[in-house]
């Protein structure tokens, strides 16, 4: 009998994405799957299409609530869950027809916690070492993907909705509600409690550019945009009690880097963000290396040198 997969897919106006996205997921190769739409407080039509498709498809649950974010959204469909295994599909994107074949496939046949596909996007840059087969990543490998904020192995890892999980890991987990980049407040909770990942080389996630989405180009400098520094901070407290202190420095220093760089792109915010550079300072003096605090201490006397020298 095949395993029940639960596909949770967030839904906040996105009536131009939407159809596609559910008619990508009712043809998928894998049937045995339930489709849980949970409408957040869409204000366009996209409440009414996700019940015209229940109507279509006795696959697809749909939830309607006040409007929390996407990590309420996704936090209402993990707790009404029943399948063996989670995935994510955001509602402005699409996937392929073995988006969910491919991944269980790999889980059954590796007994991984969770399987991980590759994404069709124009944005992201290729593989630092190209991956043509099924590959085994143990907890610090997975790790070793977040060292290079601005690779494709750091997006592949964080985001939610390229992977497959079983679900037992979501038992004690949710996502943080109330902030943005939640996806990377997520992967801290899994980095630990994994014991290996399987990565599907396979382009079966369709990553589509909405603009006007939180992540999007027209929101790319909101201040809220700091929560993710947050999570590189929680990143860290999680490497230490976990006393992996090489992971710890390198996500302090990729910490420090994006709060410089946001203090040139921020306008406005200037003052909040020399704050957490100098939270951040204090708070990791104890893994900090010379060269860093000679850096940062330039940054927080300095700003207008600190770029002519370093940016």
């Amino acid at each position: 009998m095949e395993k029940l997969i639960s596909v949770i897919v967030p839904v906040f106006n996105v009536e131009n994405f939407i159809d596609v996205c559910i008619s990508s997921l009712i043809k998928q190769s894998y049937s045995n799957i339930e489709i849980i739409l949970v409408d957040d407080g869409s204000t366009d039509s996209s409440s009414m299409l996700c019940d015209k498709w229940a109507t279509e498809d006795a696959r697809i649950k749909v939830i309607h609530q006040t409007n929390g974010g996407l990590s309420a959204a996704r936090n209402a469909g993990l707790d009404i869950a029943t399948g063996d295994y989670i995935c994510f599909v955001d509602s402005d994107d699409f996937v392929m027809e073995d988006y969910v074949k491919c991944m269980v496939d790999a889980i059954e046949e590796t007994d991984a916690d969770v399987a991980i596909c590759d994404v069709i996007t124009a944005k992201w840059p290729a593989l630092t070492k190209p991956i043509t087969s099924n590959r085994i990543l143990d907890a610090a490998e997975c790790r070793t993907w977040l060292d290079d904020l601005i690779s494709r192995e750091y997006v592949l890892m964080v985001v939610s909705w390229n992977k497959l999980y079983k679900k037992e890991l979501f038992a004690d987990n949710r996502f943080e509600e109330g902030k943005l980049h939640e996806d990377e407040f997520m992967i801290n909770r899994l980095l630990f409690n994994i014991k290996k990942m399987v990565y599907v080389p396979l382009e079966e996630y369709v990553y589509r550019m909405n603009s006007s989405s939180i992540t999007g180009s027209e929101n790319e400098f909101n201040v809220a945009h700091l929560d993710v520094i947050d999570a590189f901070t929680d990143r860290i407290d999680v490497s230490l009690v976990n006393k992996d202190v090489g992971f710890a420095k390198i996500t302090l220093r990729n910490t420090m880097y994006k709060l410089a760089d946001y203090y040139f792109k921020m306008e406005g915010h200037q003052s909040v963000i020399k704050s957490k550079m100098r939270d951040v300072l204090d708070k990791y003096r104890g893994i900090i290396t010379t060269k860093q605090k000679l850096k940062y201490e330039l940054f927080m006397v300095s700003p207008a040198v600190f770029r002519m020298i370093f940016h």
